[in-house]
């Protein structure tokens, strides 16, 4: 079964809507539905995700630095991942648009983001005593 771009256009935003508010009214510390991370609970390390539901709350109640303390790669992947949703959903792109996603999705382009997200993992996990 496949779904039609424009059924997606109207139940992703339904969708994410739905996900955001229960974000918002409900504390990923407080709340036991929310899912904890298996390498921290198996490691005691800091996996690259680990904060993004805390920071997603905290951003959707205003906290803006609260959010930014919490995981500070939100704010940098937040826009490249909407930017790729978006290109790659546009029903008609441009050469531009085809272009900027030939460049940004590119092996290369995911290689690198793979490096910048292995280095920050390492730089959160190491401890100051």
């Amino acid at each position: 079964m496949t779904i039609k771009r424009s059924h997606f256009f109207i139940l992703y935003p339904v969708i994410i809507g739905g996900i955001g508010l229960i974000y918002k009214y409900f504390n990923p510390l407080e709340s036991v539905f929310f899912p904890r991370c298996p390498t921290k609970t198996i490691t005691g390390l800091d996996c690259p995700g680990c904060g993004m539901q805390r920071a997603a709350h905290h951003l959707l109640n205003g906290e803006i630095q609260l959010a930014f303390i919490q995981n500070p790669l939100l704010f940098a992947l937040t826009p490249y991942i909407l930017l790729g949703f978006y290109l790659q959903l546009v029903p008609q792109p441009t050469e531009t648009e085809f272009k900027l996603r030939r460049v940004l999705y590119s092996q290369k382009a995911i290689i690198i983001l793979g490096v910048i997200t292995l280095i920050y993992t390492i730089i959160r996990n190491i401890h100051v005593v």
